[in-house]
């Protein structure tokens, strides 16, 4: 188990490395980043609600990811240790300790929280976890950010709560 949470580390670290070398360390602030240290950390104390609130952030928000790459952003290639191996390792560590019940609101709260420590800590410009304001290009779709926000927090938890029950399912 321990060797997968070194894993799991390494792959934000290396990631993390490369935005702070390109001056944009608040992209490290990222929840599909920090899912991998999440991951990390349930792995090295063997807990699964850590290991599974990543894991359901990484269900919410590798879909956006890949909506985002699809739509012209930036593919930086050390971001596919947090978003696909970082994957693959909470998957493992949840099938050796089990998908923990009610981990969905769990992930819908910690989220709140990351959304919060994102605004208090990185720069309005870099719009971190979309923590300021509407992901650009949808301003049109979505005029109202605290609309917007809802919506994407209600979308997050429905997506964790239907993720929880399909891990549960598959990893049994």
């Amino acid at each position: 188990m321990r060797w997968l949470g070194v894993a799991a580390l390494a792959c934000y670290a290396i990631h993390a490395g490369l935005h702070l070398y390109r001056g944009r360390f608040a992209d490290a602030l990222w929840g599909c980043h920090v899912a991998s240290l999440l991951i990390a950390a349930g792995a090295f104390s063997e807990l699964a609600t850590p290991v599974a609130i990543g894991v359901l952030w990484l269900c919410f928000g590798n879909p956006i990811w890949i909506l985002d790459l699809a739509t012209g952003g930036e593919l930086l290639p050390t971001s596919l240790f947090t978003h696909v191996v970082g994957f693959v390792i909470g998957i493992l560590v949840l099938k050796r300790l089990g998908v923990p019940r009610h981990a969905w609101w769990k992930a819908t709260l910690a989220f709140l929280g990351l959304l919060g420590l994102t605004r208090l800590l990185t720069p309005r410009a870099a719009n971190v976890n979309l923590a300021f304001a509407v992901a650009s290009g949808w301003e049109k779709t979505f005029p109202s950010y605290p609309l917007y926000m809802l919506l994407m927090v209600s979308a997050g938890a429905i997506t964790f709560f239907a993720a929880e029950f399909g891990l549960r399912k598959v990893l049994a």
